[in-house]
């Protein structure tokens, strides 16, 4: 278990600690801040709430999901944690250079800080009754809060450029596939899918929405990088402007709507490939059937461009 903290603490900002930690686990030498910056700060944030909030954004109902699990472990958003009910007991850190805060109750590192928490509590519980109840918050931790993302945003680092976050992402998927053949999973889908509306169309939602929720995964199925509109841009011919990604969607569909949309559609399909094999197979199936189901979407819109450019263009 000791493997998932060490892990989670690799994915933060470049300390000098990391290296060593590297090192043990066998990865490439741990880059200098700036890549990570490139990499993981600008692009792939490692917070759960983006991937499973309906708005795509740290924070929110994702997140407050995650704070009241902590909250029924007797946990505090501002330790991390020492023993369930024991708020004052803070020894636990989950990750080198930082604290598990509310803004970051849901960051990858204190997920999996917490993970390793629960196993050892588990194991130390001589009443039966609540090791029992630590087992089921094992379960449930794995399943609504970590396995629910982890296989999108474990596969966004395919190609990265950066070759120690690309075998970091590949040593934790490999981790994680062998805690989730050995985990008794319940039937039902995380309480973030069952809850996520899909796609917004244009014509009905406007164009606004249909930008937010291209760039909200659990809504889309698809991650959509910085570096994927780059190169919707090379490859579609259009100006790549600066900028937030919306408003460089923006710009991109009051170029040409049709070639934006049928890339999109495009890396939709791609993306849904992807996704087959990332996770539990109820999870990875959601993923690779919510990406189908935008290409369908995309695909539709960029054949009737020229009628619904007012609805997708976005100044």
């Amino acid at each position: 278990m000791e493997l998932f903290r060490a892990l989670g603490s690799l994915i933060e900002v470049p300390a000098p600690e990391h290296r060593r930690i590297a090192e043990a686990l066998g990865l490439p030498s741990v880059p200098d801040p700036s890549v990570h910056g490139a990499v993981v700060a600008s692009q792939r944030y490692p917070y759960a709430s983006v991937y499973l909030g309906a708005e795509g954004m740290m924070g929110g109902e994702a997140r407050d999901r995650i704070a009241g699990f902590r909250r029924a472990l007797g946990i505090g958003d501002g330790q991390a944690g020492g023993g369930p009910g024991d708020a004052a007991v803070t020894g636990d850190d989950p990750g080198p250079g930082r604290s598990a805060g509310v803004a970051e109750s849901d960051h990858l590192a204190a997920l999996l800080a917490l993970l390793c928490a629960l196993d050892r509590w588990q194991r130390d519980e001589s009443d039966p009754a609540r090791a029992a109840l630590m087992a089921e918050a094992r379960v449930t931790l794995v399943w609504e809060h970590i396995v629910s993302w982890t296989g999108p945003y474990l596969a966004s680092f395919e190609r990265c450029g950066s070759p120690f976050h690309e075998a970091w992402a590949a040593l934790l998927s490999e981790a994680l596939a062998r805690l989730e053949a050995e985990t008794p999973f319940p039937d039902y889908l995380p309480a973030a899918f069952r809850t996520a509306p899909a796609l917004a169309d244009p014509r009905d939602e406007g164009g606004a929405a249909f930008l937010a929720t291209l760039l909200a995964p659990v809504r889309s199925g698809v991650i959509l990088l910085r570096d994927d509109l780059v190169r919707l841009g090379e490859e579609a011919g259009l100006a790549c402007r600066a900028g937030e990604r919306r408003y460089v969607l923006g710009s991109f569909l009051a170029q040409d709507p049709g070639a934006a949309l049928q890339w999109l559609a495009g890396h939709a399909r791609e993306w849904s490939g992807r996704m087959v094999g990332r996770g539990p197979a109820p999870v990875a199936r959601w993923w690779a059937d919510r990406a189908a189901e935008s290409a369908v979407l995309l695909s539709r819109l960029a054949d009737g461009a020229g009628t619904v450019v007012s609805a997708v263009s976005v100044p």
